[in-house]
């Protein structure tokens, strides 16, 4: 039983599936979630280094940027640009749930809507410059520029 199974059913370094993380990634409240953990001893870096892309955790914040850099990380970047298949539309390909699947098409129309109007904040948000989801240096000087603006009127 032992190493044969874990070679056949490879289990030992098994990685969340990419419909889970698309879904990880459709909306701002579930980024920040997984940006900002709480502290948890069980976990690599207590929690607070987390690659939401490739649903991994690291150990400090040095770990995390190698892996930013690596093949596999820009590998699922490149997978997670588009919409993962799901077992839906292998049903309605067959002929099965097609109305649930003309239902499901309408709700993927509407997320991308969401998504065309907020995606510069998204895009900010899921940044790999910035593993705690804090804003980047760019943004922050021009939200200074707008107070000193506001301050001189």
């Amino acid at each position: 039983m032992g190493r044969y199974s874990v070679k056949r059913y490879k289990t030992k370094r098994r990685t969340r599936d990419l419909d889970l993380i698309y879904d990880d990634l459709s909306s701002r409240e579930s980024i920040m979630k997984l940006k900002n953990q709480e502290l948890d001893e069980t976990k690599p870096g207590m929690g607070q280094f987390y690659c939401i892309h490739c649903a991994k955790h690291f150990e400090n914040e040095h770990a995390i940027r190698g892996h930013y850099k690596s093949k596999v990380h820009k590998r699922r970047l490149k997978e997670l640009k588009f919409k993962p298949y799901t077992p839906l539309e292998s049903e309605a390909a067959s002929g099965l749930n097609v109305n649930k699947f003309l239902e499901s098409v309408e709700k993927a129309k509407q997320r991308q809507a969401m998504e065309q109007e907020h995606k510069q904040e998204l895009t900010e948000l899921v940044e790999t410059n910035n593993p705690k989801g804090i804003m980047l240096e760019s943004t922050s000087e021009e939200a200074l520029e707008e107070k000193e603006v506001v301050m001189a009127d």
